[in-house]
């Protein structure tokens, strides 16, 4: 528009552009108004408009806000992100007014099923989330029931089995395929239904009552709002309402029993006299299913108008059931000799274990009290009663303690694995048993450990310290400080005379010099005098003979030698009547000089064979 009044404006303009140009552009700018009005004509006449900047400019003036209008809206659609957050903002108003449409169910279920398919295949575990606030309490209310029933069954069936009536029942379940138990039941059973109230749960108004002729109530409202209101205040009271968890499922007052059935819009209560069988809840359970498929509209839309629900009477009438007794026979007191029998074997079956329980626990204490036993595992197995543990060897039989406690052998069973304990009893029984020690040695036990008093050789002592260095770590202490060293006059005459003895050798000879005849004489008379007096006393005694040489000369040849000299003395102490087995021999070569030194004199005084006498083993 601007371009054409500028170029009207320039026709009045003296020295402007020629009136045939101002033509062509007016003309070509008439073209183009016409392409822009009917776009059809752009196909038949070209443009003979040249570009002209303030076209665009106009142009710009006139759509600017709808092109931008436009790019924004295009980059709504060209962005994942912005796309899906403006489709998300409008899709709970479009589901809303979608889901009044039928169709829009019928067209999004199988996509649903399908994505419900696959979670589950993904995650089995956040169905199982969805569905136990659901299923535990129904899983729980059905085990409830079910094991009700069954103790009652059980209980019926056990209270007649062992009668006459209890065997043609018997001969009925088996001629009819029912269980005993239901045979039992339906013979025995005493249960009268009086009242049943079917009541709305959202208002408790009451939709139907049914009951016996011979019932007596007050006014059927009355009662169900009351129920109703008894059903609240238990959900209320202890926070059970928002979990959706069931109100009172059964109560008793005396012979009047009250159970109550919940479904989805309504529940069905029955007022009953007795104690009715288990499937009589079935039948509340069926019809009250039946009800709500068959009424399920008018249930749902429920205002107060119960003008639907008057045909609902027919279909709870069957369960108004009722069950008598039979009547009572007398029966011969020679029948109740079985199970009195039964009843005393029984007894006496179960005090027999009474008092073997009690006797094996008797000598399970008694075990545990001794030293050097230590009971680890007790238990009955295969009709037998198995003690295990350990036991030193030191320590009492088991079989002393189990006759004192009266306990049959044969009913036990003990298998003890060996072990040593540090124990003081036990120890001072090792002790006596390992040194042997004398009369005159007393060892008692005080809670220092152990003491030995008394009087004792020595090399009873030596015998006794020596033992007490390998004792393990722990073990109680023992102490011989308060012993007393008593040694005959005869061994130690003898012991000192052995010792004093020396036998001599010339330079490198093995043999004794021949001067020393009369010298090994005097040695062996000692030692048979000596193992004499030994075995008077009761203890062993050893000699060892021990060899030397002088320092002259390589070492290894001079021990070589001096062992060689010792036994030579050994065996001319055996030719002469010593008991071989209290011989030892030892080389020392020169080691043990008398006569440090390397003179003649000295160096001769080295060549000899010297006695040891030593006690023990």
């Amino acid at each position: 528009m601007s371009a054409l009044l500028s170029l009207a404006s320039s026709n009045d303009k003296p020295g402007g552009p020629p009136r045939e140009d101002q033509s062509a552009r007016l003309a070509g700018l008439l073209l183009e108004l016409a392409r822009c009005v009917n776009p059809e004509l752009a196909k038949e006449v070209p443009s003979r408009l040249a570009e002209d900047p303030r076209l665009d400019a106009m142009r710009g003036v006139l759509i600017e806000r709808e092109r931008v209008a436009l790019e924004a809206l295009q980059r709504k659609f060209d962005d994942p992100e912005e796309f899906a957050n403006a489709v998300g903002a409008i899709l709970p108003a479009a589901f809303a007014i979608a889901s009044r449409d039928e169709r829009m169910g019928h067209a999004v279920a199988p996509t649903v099923e399908k994505a419900t398919q696959a979670s589950i295949r993904k995650n089995p575990r956040t169905m199982v989330d969805i569905l136990y606030p659901v299923m535990g309490p129904a899983i729980r209310k059905a085990i409830a029931e079910t094991m009700d029933g069954t103790l009652q069954s059980l209980n019926q069936a056990i209270k007649h089995s062992l009668s006459w009536r209890g065997l043609k029942w018997r001969v009925e379940a088996w001629r009819t395929g029912s269980t005993f138990a239901e045979v039992v039941l339906r013979h025995t059973a005493v249960y009268q239904v009086d009242h049943l109230f079917l009541v709305h749960r959202k208002n408790g108004l009451l939709l139907a009552h049914v009951a016996r002729e011979d019932a007596s109530t007050q006014d059927p409202q009355m009662v169900s709002a009351m129920l109703s209101a008894i059903q609240d205040f238990v959900r209320d009271s202890f926070d059970e309402k928002e979990s959706g968890a069931g109100g009172i499922d059964s109560l008793r007052l005396g012979e009047l029993l009250l159970w109550c059935e919940e479904g989805p819009q309504a529940f069905l209560a029955a007022v009953i006299h007795g104690n009715p069988p288990p499937m009589l809840r079935n039948r509340l359970v069926d019809a009250l299913s039946a009800v709500h498929d068959q009424w399920r509209e008018p249930l749902e839309a429920f205002d107060g108008d119960t003008v639907p629900f008057e045909t609902v009477d027919e279909r709870l009438r069957p369960c108004l059931l009722s069950q008598s007794n039979e009547a009572r026979r007398r029966y011969s007191p020679l029948m109740w000799l079985i199970p009195l029998a039964l009843l005393a074997g029984l007894g006496w079956y179960i005090g027999q274990r009474v008092i073997e329980h009690r006797r094996v626990n008797a000598y399970i204490a008694a075990l545990q009290e001794q030293p050097g036993i230590l009971v680890t595992a007790a238990d009955r197995r295969d009709g037998k009663w198995v003690v295990a543990g350990l036991r030193d060897p030191l320590a009492v039989r088991p079989e002393e303690l189990l006759a004192k406690t009266k306990v049959d052998p044969t009913h036990i069973t003990n298998r003890w694995e060996p072990y040593q304990a540090l124990h003081p009893a036990i120890m001072l029984k090792r002790l006596q048993a390992t040194l042997n020690p004398p009369a005159s040695v007393v060892l008692t036990q005080d809670a220092n450990g152990i003491t030995a008093t008394g009087s004792a050789p020595q090399y009873w002592m030596d015998r006794a310290r020596a033992y007490l260095l390998t004792l393990p770590a722990g073990a109680p202490k023992v102490d011989l400080s308060a012993l007393q060293d008593v040694q005959d006059p005869d061994y130690v005459r003898l012991h000192d005379a052995i010792q004093a003895h020396i036998i001599y050798f010339e330079n490198n000879v093995a043999r004794p010099a021949p001067n020393q005849e009369s010298a090994l004489d005097s040695v062996a008379a000692e030692m048979r005098e000596l193992i004499q007096v030994a075995r008077t006393l009761n203890f062993p005694v050893k000699v060892t003979i021990v060899g030397h040489a002088d320092a002259t000369g390589k070492e290894n040849s001079n021990l070589a030698l001096s062992l060689g000299r010792a036994e030579v003395v050994r065996s001319m102490m055996r030719q002469r009547g010593v008991d071989p087995t209290m011989l030892a021999v030892r080389g020392a070569g020169p080691l043990e000089p008398l006569k440090p030194g390397a003179s003649e004199a000295e160096l001769q005084a080295n060549r000899r064979v010297s006695f040891v006498v030593t006690t023990g083993e």
